[in-house]
């Protein structure tokens, strides 16, 4: 998702979830030359609207996985647990606007995505990264199906939606992944001071946290809830800190959790990790520039994300040690937006959403891109 100046995010519906007009949880979008590149052909994928043979490359070896028909954005790239297809939220009128539907892809064959959900009035939204589970054998996402508000819901291929979250205020509950024992679900409680002053009430879950002060900018939390339903754990507290906290991957070992964070009313998003118990918060990237999106590589010793560090007009795609270290650049594309990346469960390969010149202006197509050996 695409990362707006706070200023104009506070104006915008948020969240990679729901309904979301605009999203402010991802940087803008281009690229200077990969530094890490690894060696291979990718394999071969869909084109336009599904097609297949011929796939489409970039001159930085990325190849072209799913262009959706029309003004449809194909968004948030999760792999299954065997790393044979893809999960993903394809928006009907562009960029993160309008309906949103859960769809499959098959890696093989040049198939069609296959519709998993989809109500013309909903959105039912991903998060790349762990929102598939091998475990539970079912992926996690957000869904306004039932309420005014966003909840975390799960649901296993083939079967029908089962609601995991159930709350009364106004916040939203979005961006849910699975532990990898897939026993737990991390997700963030979106809340938004200027909102909620607007209807003249806190949007809080906590009563005690009511006091926004002077900020206006969201101040989102991170909880965890058991799959089966249940009272969430705090982990992470975005009202008491004063800062926001979006997008939790949970890590394949399941002791750590990575998201992105930013002073409420900041400009700049790093990437933080925290224990899955709620204690060890830790920075991991003090590089300037924005840096959202993250997720695991397999072996939990890296991060791919998206950032604009080197002063990079929109973002690209990067890796980085899981306990920091200096960014390196994945793709190479400076008339593209990519974000949103995805690890696969082979280490081989990094999926990722595209828009030319911007994903504000153009929906966004799936492509993928060999992982760099570091």
């Amino acid at each position: 998702m695409l990362v707006v100046p706070a200023a104009v995010a506070a104006l915008l519906l948020t969240g990679c979830g729901s309904g979301s007009d605009a999203d402010d949880d991802r940087p803008p979008a281009a690229a200077p030359k990969p530094t890490g590149k690894a060696s291979g052909a990718a394999p071969t994928a869909g084109a336009s609207g599904g097609a297949a043979a011929g796939a489409q490359r970039r001159t930085d070896g990325a190849e072209l996985v799913y262009r959706a028909d029309g003004n449809h954005s194909a968004q948030n790239p999760a792999f299954s647990p065997d790393g044979g297809s893809l999960l993903l939220t394809e928006f009907a009128d562009g960029y993160d606007k309008g309906s949103a539907a859960l769809e499959t892809l098959a890696l093989t064959g040049g198939a069609k995505p296959a519709t998993a959900l989809s109500d013309p009035d909903k959105a039912d939204v991903n998060l790349p990264g762990s929102s598939w589970s091998a475990t539970a054998g079912a992926f996690a996402f957000a869904s306004d199906r039932e309420s005014g508000h966003d909840e975390v819901w799960l649901m296993k291929p083939g079967g029908a939606p089962e609601r995991v979250t159930q709350h009364e205020d106004d916040s939203a509950y979005d961006e849910p992944t699975f532990s990898p024992d897939g026993q737990w679900i991390v997700f963030q409680q979106s809340w938004d001071p200027a909102k909620a002053a607007a209807q003249g009430a806190s949007a809080s879950a906590d009563p005690a946290q009511d006091d926004a002060g002077d900020d206006t900018s969201e101040q989102d939390s991170l909880w965890k809830v058991p799959r089966g339903g249940g009272a969430p754990v705090k982990l992470v507290d975005g009202k008491a800190t004063k800062t926001d906290n979006r997008q939790p991957n949970w890590s394949p070992k399941g002791d750590r959790i990575v998201f992105q964070r930013r002073a409420a009313n900041g400009d700049s998003w790093a990437l933080w990790t925290v224990n899955a118990d709620g204690s060890g918060l830790r920075q991991v990237t003090d590089v300037p520039g924005d840096h959202t999106d993250p997720s695991w590589s397999p072996d939990g010793r890296r991060l791919v994300f998206s950032s604009t560090t080197g002063n990079l007009p929109t973002a690209q795609v990067f890796v980085v040690s899981a306990d920091g270290g200096a960014p390196v650049r994945v793709t190479d594309d400076d008339g593209s937006y990519d974000g949103a990346p995805s690890w696969s469960p082979d280490g081989r390969w990094i999926v990722f959403e595209s828009s030319a010149g911007g994903a504000e202006d153009h929906p966004a197509a799936l492509w993928r891109i060999a992982a760099p050996a570091l």
